[in-house]
């Protein structure tokens, strides 16, 4: 005898909801009725007294009026469990939530598993279904965009690019982005890092500039990447790349200004710097204590004028996220001796204690003694601003493989985390800070292209309201002696690593 098999009616996701209804109140009414029925046929079978009428009938009829209102609640809120779970798996937030099974014949037959098919897809495809736009279009609009536009795949390649995008292609027809990311935060290690721990996520770069052609034909962009995992083999990730030369030319501009002011100020500076040393070592005999408090005091906002004055020229010559740097053999005891003095002194004068601990059998480091005497002082100065009244900023030094590792902590405001990224822009200051602390926005900057052109990785770790911990690292000197001999002593083969960036690492948190 030949089988049927019934065909189910679809239903359309607009009837879903009152189809989902009539099945709840077509179970609640049909768990009713059958315990009606089964009260009413005990009671017309049996003649109880009261004491049997209470354990034959009223407890029955409680006990399935709860397993009523169970089974209906359970049909009722199924959709909500499995929309739930869906919405969970499918958020950023970390879960063990295991996807529902969609192809389930109870859900088919329901409508839900079209409403959850509907969610994938429209999370995978934005465009959806909708045929009011074509296909050619929506390519048309997307060519038309002011801004750059561009897709890539799984497989890290350019798999959609607009006109406006800075894509060129190469000798084996591969389209390429030309932009130069900084070294130590490329656009290829944040997608190996997103595409190992998460579904989705946004990540933006500040002022990247093209790497190909003359400087006058070089465009910097603003660029947004979103990331959307996909399982398909399809684009996961968009850029969205803005324009921003004009603004960023004129940024430049301002710069070379300042940089012409900063080199004429660096003369008067240099002499009143040496009229105070001369006042102070001549009358010190004479000098009580507020005097010599008041030259201190007068010595300490010198030093950090020149401070500045040396940060904006270093910028003026930062070019590429690198500086030509000639590194030689030296201890990081001896180069935080050389600025001992100076670093008490500003501590003290601002009523904060430093502690130093630097274990006197770390290796020998290669660096620009100026150079890296420059980030000390930056980061311990930023230690101290941004540390509370009579506070406490701990140096520590350490061996870490082959790298000696330096960490400034402070006891002050912390790091908020909307700023993190951002922090080591040029001239970017955090709103919170500006109108309480003094600078110029620069010496993050100037710090991690110093760090960065000795091989070494600059970072920090947070938590608001607590603290924060700066760190740099510098490699030893028995790392690097072969590059450094095949080169004169310079940098260049320091920078160049075989990964082609060094990463940079913050962390923001408890």
């Amino acid at each position: 005898m030949a089988m049927r098999f019934r065909k189910h009616r679809t239903i359309r996701l607009a009837d879903y909801y009152s189809h989902h209804v009539s099945r709840v109140y077509a179970a609640l009414i049909g768990l009713l009725v059958l315990t009606g029925a089964t009260i009413t046929a005990v009671i017309i079978a049996g003649d109880f007294v009261i004491d049997q009428a209470f354990v034959m009938i009223g407890l029955p009829l409680v006990l399935m009026m709860i397993l009523t209102i169970i089974i209906t609640l359970r049909i009722a809120l199924e959709p909500l469990e499995v929309l739930t779970r869906v919405i969970t798996r499918l958020s950023d937030q970390s879960n063990d939530i295991t996807a529902p099974a969609i192809n389930n014949e109870r859900y088919v037959q329901s409508g839900l598993k079209d409403m959850v098919q509907t969610i994938y897809d429209r999370l995978n495809s934005p465009a959806g279904n909708d045929d009011t736009v074509d296909q050619k279009s929506i390519q048309h609009l997307l060519q038309l965009l002011p801004c750059g536009l561009i897709g890539i795949d799984q497989d890290q390649e350019i798999a959609f690019a607009n006109n406006s995008a800075p894509v060129a292609t190469d000798i084996n027809e591969k389209r390429v982005l030309q932009l130069a990311f900084p070294i130590n935060d490329t656009l290829n290690s944040w997608l190996t890092e997103v595409r190992g721990r998460t579904i989705t996520e946004t990540r933006s770069w500040l002022a990247v500039p093209t790497s190909q052609g003359s400087d006058a034909e070089k465009r910097i962009y603003d660029v947004i990447a979103k990331f959307q995992r996909a399982t398909d083999g399809s684009i996961d990730t968009i850029l969205l790349l803005i324009d921003k030369t004009n603004v960023y030319q004129d940024g430049q501009e301002t710069v070379d200004f300042i940089s012409i002011a900063a080199h004429e100020l660096r003369g008067p500076i240099t002499v009143i710097r040496g009229y105070l040393d001369v006042l102070t070592d001549e009358l010190s005999d004479t000098l009580d204590d507020d005097h010599r408090d008041l030259l201190n005091r007068l010595d300490t906002s010198a030093s950090r004028l020149n401070g500045y004055v040396s940060n904006i020229l270093n910028v003026a010559k930062y070019d590429q996220k690198h500086l030509k740097l000639h590194l030689e053999k030296d201890t990081f005891e001896n180069l935080y001796g050389i600025l001992a003095n100076d670093l008490a002194l500003r501590a003290s004068t601002q009523n904060r204690r430093l502690t130093v601990t630097i274990p006197p059998d770390l290796p020998a480091i290669a660096v620009d003694q100026n150079s890296i005497s420059e980030v000390l002082l930056n980061l311990v100065d930023n230690a101290i601003k941004y540390s509370r009244d009579n506070g406490e900023v701990q140096l520590s030094v350490s061996l870490e493989a082959d790298f000696v590792k330096c960490s400034i902590k402070d006891n002050g405001i912390g790091v908020p985390s909307g700023v993190a990224q951002n922090l080591f822009q040029k001239f970017y200051r955090s709103h919170r800070s500006r109108s309480s602390v003094t600078g110029t926005g620069l010496g993050l900057y100037i710090s991690r292209a110093i760090v960065e052109s000795h091989g070494g990785q600059i970072g920090f770790t947070s938590t608001e309201g607590q603290g924060s911990t700066f760190y740099f690292t510098i490699p030893t000197y028995s790392s690097v002696a072969q590059k450094l001999s095949r080169n004169d002593g310079t940098n260049s083969n320091i920078i160049k690593t075989s990964s082609g960036w060094i990463r940079n690492h913050s962390r923001i948190g408890g």
